[in-house]
């Protein structure tokens, strides 16, 4: 079990595992988000991260998007929602999202690296 208490989420097609990092918490999906309404797992899994990241005080997460071969725009949206939340936190208790991309998966080499605008300094991809 993780510092953060999360159990791994696990559906017909995507596997989200959270994991005590070196460097903090490390979110891992494997498969693919295409379901119609990707925020009914995904909000309440980034809020209990966020939250808990927080309340820990830790200062990074990495996001390991390598093995996920598909992610839809709903599933984008709630990525981004996530990185909103750190526009909100006081200095104190801001963390980084380092979000570990497949160079070879086209849409995460479109998609992944515009999230870095949204939270200018929040995010860095990799």
């Amino acid at each position: 079990m993780n510092r953060l208490k999360i159990e791994p989420v696990v559906e017909e097609r995507i596997k989200i595992y959270v994991d005590d990092s070196p460097q903090g918490v490390s979110i891992r999906f494997v498969g693919d988000i295409d379901m119609e309404d990707p925020s009914i797992i995904l909000d309440p899994l980034f809020d209990k991260i966020h939250e808990g990241v927080i309340k820990l005080g830790v200062k990074e997460v990495s996001a390991d998007f390598k093995e996920l071969n598909f992610l839809n725009s709903s599933g984008i949206k709630g990525v981004a929602k996530w990185i909103m939340k750190l526009s909100e936190v006081d200095d104190d208790n801001k963390y980084v999202i380092k979000i570990i991309h497949n160079k070879d998966i086209t849409w995460q080499v479109t998609s992944l690296p515009t999230l870095t605008f949204l939270v200018p300094g929040a995010v860095q991809v990799e």
